[in-house]
């Protein structure tokens, strides 16, 4: 998933006997369009290997990329592509379709910011939103929507007459489009994107290739719908020879794929609020969900409704990885949570857990850019969560609420009547520190907080229990941790 635009040179625009003529064309040139070229196409025609286009808001005939390499189109917000061109392609059945943007015997063709609406032109026999034939490229950051046929239709289609062509998609909406990916002997890589209310398919593999269509929302948190094997699906349905799980149990808002090398820092703040630092190499993702994607949050944690995913699907060349997920003031006043005691916290398919505490993660409360602070925790082989672990794992910004309120230690807020007491706080700490940094130890607190509560209910009513429970119990504990502790 390369997102590497080389920029050389700038346009330059050459006055001469009173007429504005081009600059001669110069590899890795920004091409602007309406402001240079009148239409996308023509910015097309004149680009060269390593050429980024940038397109600005507006509406757009369809375009055409035939036998280009490296060239990134980049639509800036408003741009839309709304009109087809007639192509015959004859692979297998079909012949004649209508496209929006067709990329022929390319490689390395990327697709970004740019809405396709096929409202105007279905209804013909065959109708693709985008394809790539014989073609290898990238789609992300764009909607695709409305695109139905007569006899087919398909959001975004990838065929081929020779070889397997090759294409990512991540970070898009493929919606309302009679089949959202069809797939005829391709090999795709879909990730973290919306793929919902197509109403054939959501992805449709027609024989042969690899289709990875993991780690995507298909409009319900209980997966796409396959005949055999997710019967119980009411998302999107999905045709054999389609890997679709892990699926995500949230609407992704908001999505940006990276590739770094050599180290360096993914800025995904506009898309997340988020930095991932990465010491070495990686392809890194990060997305943003619209609500909670995993289960509930340690009962006495506050969310900040901040939830975002870090992919990172081959590991091997970093060593470390640092997440940093910014806040602003009115949102630690709203949720009600002191700054100091933010927490990154990360889901690890069972329970949120605290990453790695003290060392690996903290908040740092000073303001930066345009926020008030950032949560962070560096993932390395021995951290929790893991290098190995960034496979589509979700993270969220948590903190202890300002006002007090029974929370983790239940039985021992009972025992001394109060919250506030020094013992509590000695719990506390070795609940954060050592029992929700390992899997073993967050399923016990999970197991403690659906039986305790009645348990001290009971023991609040009864002085006598409440001085037993106190001494011979809670007191005795928090002796041994204090001793481990010193010593």
């Amino acid at each position: 998933m390369k997102k590497i635009f080389s920029i050389l040179f700038a346009l330059v625009l050459v006055v001469s006997l009173g007429l504005a003529t081009a600059a001669p064309v110069l590899a890795g040139t920004i091409r602007y369009v309406p402001s240079v070229y009148p239409t996308i196409q023509a910015a097309i025609n004149a680009s060269a290997s390593g050429d980024t286009i940038i397109v600005a808001a507006g509406e757009y005939d369809a375009f055409q990329v035939i036998k280009k390499n490296d060239i990134s189109i980049i639509g800036t917000d408003g741009v839309t592509i709304t009109t087809a061109n007639l192509h015959r392609i004859e692979v297998g059945p079909i012949e004649d379709v209508w496209v929006m943007a067709a990329v022929y015997d390319s490689e390395n063709i990327n697709i970004e910011g740019i809405d396709f609406d096929g409202t105007e032109v279905s209804g013909g026999n065959v109708v693709f939103g985008i394809l790539y034939l014989d073609s290898t490229g990238r789609i992300a950051d764009l909607t695709m929507e409305n695109v139905i046929g007569t006899e087919s239709g398909a959001g975004v289609a990838i065929l081929h007459h020779v070889g397997l062509p090759t294409v990512e998609i991540t970070g898009s909406t493929i919606s309302n489009n009679k089949i959202g990916i069809f797939c005829g002997n391709s090999i795709l890589e879909a990730h973290f994107n919306n793929i919902v209310g197509n109403t054939d398919f959501g992805v449709l593999n027609d024989g042969g290739g690899t289709v990875d269509a993991t780690h995507n929302w298909w409009g319900d948190a209980s997966g796409p719908f396959h005949k055999s094997l997710n019967p119980g699906g009411r998302g999107d349905e999905v045709s054999d020879n389609v890997d679709f799980e892990p699926w995500l149990e949230a609407e992704v808002v908001a999505a940006k794929t990276e590739t770094v090398t050599g180290g360096g820092t993914v800025d995904a703040r506009e898309e997340a609020d988020t930095e991932v630092e990465v010491t070495g190499n990686a392809m890194v993702t990060v997305a943003r969900y619209d609500e909670n994607p995993g289960g509930d949050a340690p009962t006495d944690f506050n969310a900040l409704d901040k939830y975002i995913d870090v992919y990172i699907p081959y590991t091997t060349e970093a060593t470390a990885i640092e997440i940093r997920l910014y806040y602003t003031d009115a949102e630690v006043e709203a949720a009600g949570i002191d700054e100091d005691s933010l927490h990154l916290l990360w889901w690890n398919g069972t329970l949120w857990v605290q990453c790695s505490p003290d060392t690996a993660s903290g908040v740092n409360t000073n303001s930066i850019y345009d926020y008030s602070g950032y949560m962070w925790a560096i993932i390395t082989e021995d951290t929790t969560p893991s290098l190995d672990d960034l496979q589509g794992d979700e993270f969220g910004g948590y903190g202890h609420p300002t006002t007090p309120g029974g929370g983790f230690c239940f039985i021992a807020t009972a025992a001394y009547g109060t919250d506030t007491a020094k013992e509590i706080d000695t719990l506390r700490k070795f609940r954060d520190e050592v029992l929700l940094s390992n899997s073993l130890g967050a399923e016990f607190v999970s197991l403690y907080y659906k039986t305790s509560p009645p348990i001290a209910d009971f023991i609040s009513q009864h002085e006598i229990l409440r001085t037993a429970v106190r001494v011979g119990f809670v007191d005795s504990i928090v002796a041994i941790l204090n001793w481990s502790h010193a010593s």
